[in-house]
């Protein structure tokens, strides 16, 4: 018998922000990524990201990517929903963009009957305001500027051309301007 499952889907953030989600037990993962990331008006649908078996500690269990690394292993095209989220006492982990670390967590809140007439997957209720999905700092480069210092007037590359050329970019007509004005050295 066809069956959907209601999925509480919640955003790892500070504030409440979650969205419910109904889906077909046997749709492929992929259905599941496309519609939570149109749940939360996030629209780059290839970005990295994975869903993950978890446990009541939220523990990452078995992988599900978006793509396989080779055609027997588990993907977002060969998996359903189901493999994830089997039973109402499931949990399941999202990860998306990894550069930015974005976790969702996955709670069925109901598995029943599909609905004659039903299209699925369809959001059922939206609750917080979705952050902008590059609002996020690559995960590890919090709080560090990497580059405010590397060319800075203070510093200086040690390469005399280098160091020449960042000076003329100050400049308002660069000493360099095009590679055709130079003369050939070989």
């Amino acid at each position: 018998m066809d069956q959907i499952v209601k999925i509480r889907v919640i955003l790892d953030v500070e504030e409440d922000i979650f969205r419910d989600i109904e889906i077909e037990l046997d749709a492929p993962l992929m259905h599941l990524h496309l519609s939570t990331l149109d749940a939360f008006n996030w629209d780059n649908a290839d970005e990295m990201a994975s869903f993950y078996k978890s446990n009541e500690s939220w523990d990452k269990g078995a992988e599900y990517p978006l793509m396989a690394m080779a055609p027997e292993f588990p993907s977002m095209e060969n998996a359903t929903v189901r493999d994830i989220l089997p039973t109402p006492s499931s949990r399941g982990l999202y990860v998306y963009d990894y550069l930015r670390m974005w976790c969702f967590y996955l709670e069925p809140l109901a598995i029943g009957p599909i609905e004659k007439g039903v299209e699925y997957p369809r959001l059922m209720m939206e609750f917080g305001t979705t952050p902008d999905p590059m609002s996020r700092e690559p995960d590890g480069l919090d709080g560090t500027d990497l580059f405010d210092d590397v060319f800075s007037d203070k510093e200086k590359t040690g390469d005399p051309e280098i160091d020449a050329y960042l000076d003329d970019e100050d400049d308002e007509t660069p000493g360099m301007t095009n590679i055709d004005d130079h003369v050939d050295l070989f």
